[in-house]
């Protein structure tokens, strides 16, 4: 259980960290940045899941590879959450039809 809650963490600060970082050095990314900056965050965080827990010995040998895919997947919707809820806040508006006179 130590092993998901640690991992959950570590998605979580990961976001929020980096968003807070980019705030204090006062750096704004532009749209398709801030769509696809927490998408490179996955591919990070699912390396180190691949690389930190199949050696762990917090585990059982038989859920190294169960936690590490439910971790990468965890990782995966939660980035593509914020990066899918930020694409739907800020998305263009749809033109209205032009009624013609």
């Amino acid at each position: 259980m130590a092993v998901i809650i640690g991992a959950l963490i570590v998605i979580w600060l990961g976001l929020s960290m980096s968003a807070a970082m980019l705030r204090w050095l006062g750096v704004e990314l532009h749209h398709l940045a801030r769509i696809i900056a927490p998408l490179l965050l996955a591919v990070l965080e699912t390396v180190l899941f691949l690389l930190a827990i199949p050696g762990t010995e917090l585990l059982p040998e038989s859920w190294h590879w169960p936690i590490t895919g439910s971790l990468i997947a965890a990782a995966w919707l939660i980035n593509g959450g914020v990066s899918g809820w930020y694409w739907y806040q800020h998305r263009p508006p749809k033109e209205a039809p032009q009624a013609e006179l």
